[in-house]
């Protein structure tokens, strides 16, 4: 048995293109998420890219994430407790669920997000 024969037939190859990507509005918190691909798509992740601009975000993970930076124009780090991960174009983070950190960017920063479960944004705690 090869690997192709593990997918389900009910899968499809999905393909994005950067340059096509019309982002959604910033947020008054600064953010832009553009998710690509989730559950209702049939995906088991949930992907896309995130521009973050001029924003100091604290933010609490329900759902474990990849993030890879992929543009930085000034400043971006992200803090998690006392401990700061400045980031740069190529650099990868895993952050599991249950992390609380802090988005910073001065500047607009970009980058590619895979998180778990698909359906993580209707699976949001309640405050």
């Amino acid at each position: 048995m090869n690997d192709r024969s593990l997918a389900r037939s009910t899968e499809s190859v999905a393909h994005y293109r950067l340059s096509d990507l019309t982002p959604a509005p910033f947020s008054p918190r600064g953010a832009s998420t553009n998710e690509l691909m989730n559950a209702d798509s049939g995906a088991r992740i949930a992907s896309g890219i995130v521009y973050f601009r001029d924003c100091e975000i604290a933010f609490a993970l329900w759902y474990d994430e990849v993030m890879i930076c992929h543009a930085v124009e000034e400043e971006f780090e992200i803090a998690v407790g006392d401990a700061i991960y400045p980031m740069r174009a190529g650099d990868m983070m895993w952050i599991p669920a249950g992390t609380s950190l802090v988005w910073r960017s001065k500047g607009t920063s970009m980058a590619f997000f895979a998180v778990t479960p698909a359906d993580w944004a209707k699976n949001r705690p309640q405050s």
